[in-house]
């Protein structure tokens, strides 16, 4: 996401590495790297951010909807499977 897509205010948009997708022979399986260790060092740090946020983010979401979030376990507890609007209807 970082090195493909620029997704990251630190690194900008630009994209690290090679496109190389398919494996051939006498290619490694693994991605080479075409930047420099600070680089990588920085990519690894903007990739943690990230994810960090994005966990932060889900926590507060499903706090602030624990109610919900029990209501909805009940309703899946007692029936295994339940459809779209009854979803909504609990939500609601």
């Amino acid at each position: 996401m970082v090195t493909k897509y620029g997704m990251s205010d630190r690194i900008g948009a630009m994209m690290l590495g090679s496109s190389q997708e398919e494996v051939f022979l006498g290619r490694d399986f693994t991605q080479s790297k075409e930047y420099s260790e600070e680089t990588a060092s920085l990519v690894d740090t903007e990739t943690k951010r990230i994810l960090d946020k994005g966990y932060e983010t889900a926590i507060e979401i499903l706090n602030a909807h624990i109610d919900k979030l029990h209501a909805v376990a009940k309703v899946l507890l007692e029936k295994e499977k339940i459809e779209g609007e009854e979803f909504e209807e609990i939500f609601a």
